[in-house]
């Protein structure tokens, strides 16, 4: 049987050379406890940008002045395949709050081995291929 597949986008905010991750409650039904890249679902008839900017307001209680594609990669969370579309967010307003997960922090982008989801840490390794890092320092 083929599972489903969900869209879901996924901010990476980025201050210097650190990355914001989150610790998933344990209350979750998917990836319970898992320590992850903030994302959401996309809802029906929502486009993935506008979700990543409405999910970054429910999640870190922040707005994204600044949102740049970065990759997409298919997570399968046990119960259905995600397609996670990753954003780097570089400026937002507003003060974070863990409104949704057990935590928030900041990572240094080189300890992506902190990261639990395999996705998650290919996107990183993406973002530090990519000319995008030495064209914002």
């Amino acid at each position: 049987m083929t599972k489903k597949i969900v869209d879901c986008a996924a901010f990476i905010l980025l201050k210097e050379d650190q990355i914001l991750i989150e610790k998933r409650e344990l209350s979750k039904k998917t990836d319970p406890g898992k320590v992850a890249i903030p994302s959401g679902h996309v809802d029906p008839g929502e486009n993935i940008l506008g979700a990543c900017r409405r999910e970054m307001l429910e999640e870190l209680n922040v707005k994204a002045k600044t949102l740049r594609y970065l990759t997409q990669e298919l997570h399968d969370n046990g119960l259905y395949h995600e397609r996670m579309h990753y954003f780097i967010c570089t400026s937002w307003k507003g003060e974070i709050q863990s409104l949704e997960a057990e935590e928030v922090y900041w990572i240094g982008m080189k300890n992506i081995e902190l990261l639990d989801l395999e996705t998650d840490r290919r996107a990183i390794s993406k973002l530090l291929k990519t000319r995008f890092l030495k064209i914002n320092r």
